[in-house]
Parts: C-alpha cells; structure tokens; sequence
C-alpha cells in the first residue's frame, strides 16, 4: 500500500452459505483507491457492489484476502475495534436514508457524534444540513 492509498483491497473473496448452496459474491477482487480520488461502482444487480463496499468499510469480512484502510488492517480486528475506525475515519451514505424517525433532521445528523461521546461543534449540524439543502 502506498501513501496515496486510502484502500486498498487484495485477493478479497466473499462467499455466503456452504455447500451447493454457495453464493460468491466476490472472487479475487484486488483494488486500490487513492487519497482525495472519487470512485463510482457500477454493474448490474447482484454483481457484488453492495459486498464489496461493505469489506472495504469493515461491514462485513472477506472470507478471504485483506483489507487496508488508511493504513490499517481490517482483517482480524475486534468488532469493537472495527466500530471505533469507522465512527472515527470512515463515512457512509446509504441507498436507504437509516434514519430515526423520532428524531429531527438536525439530531440524526449529530447522533454519530452523540454516540461516540462527542458534541458538534456549535452551529456545524445546521451549517451541514444547509449545504445540502435540508437547513429549513
């Protein structure tokens, strides 16, 4: 991995069930994803895009290969130490918006930060939601 490197991904499979009901989802896949570098995946339905983002982010593991993000390797961390690098250096958006409806917009946007045990900056939460539109 170089220093340029946000991630990198290497010989990463991804298999579900066991047996003849075996799903691959990902076969060998080896990518590397520069700092500061904008990446759209595509492909059809099934193809293993949703996999793949999810062990890259430490969602879910490779049933084999290895993931680095930012220098670390995911690959035999602690759940609670997966949960810590990514509440701290990783950040999602989601197809499904996942957000309480109990909450308003301006608390789901602050929760992350609540939870880990922080407060947001004053003003930073509605400054966030302005920029994309949702200030009012």
């Amino acid at each position: 991995m170089t220093s340029d490197d946000a991630i990198r991904l290497s010989s990463v499979s991804r298999r579900y069930g066991a047996g003849d009901g075996t799903v691959t989802a990902l076969d060998d896949v080896s990518l590397s994803l520069r700092r500061g570098s904008f990446t759209a995946v595509m492909g059809p339905s099934g193809s293993g895009k949703s996999t793949l983002l999810q062990c890259a982010a430490g969602l879910d593991r490779p049933t084999s290969g290895s993931v680095v993000l930012g220098g670390t390797e995911l690959t035999g961390l602690s759940q609670r130490r997966l949960t810590l690098l990514r509440r701290e250096r990783v950040g999602f958006v989601f197809q499904a918006f996942n957000l309480l409806p109990s909450l308003t917009a301006a608390q789901n946007v602050a929760l992350p930060l609540r939870l880990a045990g922080r407060r947001p900056p004053r003003g930073r939460v509605r400054e966030a939601l302005r920029q994309v539109g949702l200030a009012d």
